[in-house]
């Protein structure tokens, strides 16, 4: 008698496992799609907008383009020079990426692989810059870069881009390497490599996950930021494509759809860097969450 009732208090406990667990699933699969509807709603509504025209859009702003007018993306590509804006966007965001990614791998390793005495203290002194308000040092900077002639120059951008992303990628970077045995330092070194060898062809094919995690973050804020490239960049031709769209709202009174048409050109590059490096972000960002 009594096994029959452990037996039942058994299966009913089962089952109201069971139940929790469907019902945690379903929690679940909401959340994600609430996500999902939250972040894919504004891009299908930017091209929605960018695709009608102003008097379409203003009878219905959730109606279908019927038909689909592209009079606005020629407009917006005409009025913000996007073929020479596009280029200025593409040379200083990668030389920024290319920048910060060498300063931050030589820099990482420093502080995690070579015996230095002062490498735990210049360490920390990287990473508190990034406690400091971007606000409270933009005028002392532009004034660095006016008194270095790197106003109004690819290059004074470029290293524009690179200072304020040094610390939280120099973050990223040091907390992968860490995590690397010192084993295969010695091996190598054991073996003839010099650091710099250690660094390319050891450390770096290693670190690939996060390199390429890192590498997008800092290519999609390098070429969505306005207030650097404004500051640095002073001449309409030097602007980047961000800037130049952005400013088709002043120029030329409020025109959604044509604005809809300038911001989905200007998503365009980040989405295609994405959609071929997200198998390196997931591994770059799921690296280290299980243990061998």
């Amino acid at each position: 008698m009594s096994k029959i009732k452990y037996s039942k208090s058994k299966n009913k406990a089962q089952e109201r496992t069971r139940i929790s667990g469907k019902f945690g699933t379903i929690v679940i699969v909401i959340m994600l799609a609430v996500i999902a509807f939250t972040a894919i709603y504004p891009i299908y509504f930017t091209l929605n907008s960018s695709l009608k025209t102003q008097a379409d859009w203003s009878k219905s702003k959730f109606s279908l383009p019927i038909p689909p007018n592209f009079e606005n993306f020629k407009t917006a590509w005409n009025r913000a020079l996007v073929p020479r804006t596009f280029l200025n966007s593409v040379i200083v965001t990668i030389g920024g990426v290319a920048v910060t990614f060498l300063v931050c791998i030589l820099a990482a390793y420093s502080a995690t692989k070579v015996r230095l005495k002062s490498r735990n203290l210049i360490f920390i002194f990287l990473i508190a810059s990034m406690m400091i308000p971007v606000q409270t040092i933009l005028y002392p900077f532009f004034k660095t870069m006016r008194d270095f002639h790197l106003t109004d120059s690819y290059l004074g951008l470029i290293l524009a881009f690179a200072t304020f992303q040094i610390p939280i990628t120099l973050f990223q970077y040091a907390a992968y390497l860490k995590r690397v045995p010192n084993e295969i330092i010695e091996a190598a070194k054991i073996d003839g490599a010099s650091t710099l060898r250690i660094i390319f062809s050891l450390m770096i094919p290693i670190a690939k996950p996060v390199i390429f995690t890192a590498a997008l973050i800092n290519f999609a804020w390098m070429w969505n930021e306005l207030l650097l490239p404004l500051m640095v960049l002073q001449s309409p031709k030097m602007q980047t494509l961000i800037v130049s769209l952005a400013g088709l709202k002043g120029q030329y009174g409020t025109f959604p759809t044509l604005i809809s048409a300038g911001v989905f050109i200007g998503i365009i590059p980040v989405t295609i860097i994405y959609l071929f490096l997200q198998n390196q972000i997931i591994k770059g960002m799921t690296a280290g969450t299980v243990k061998g």
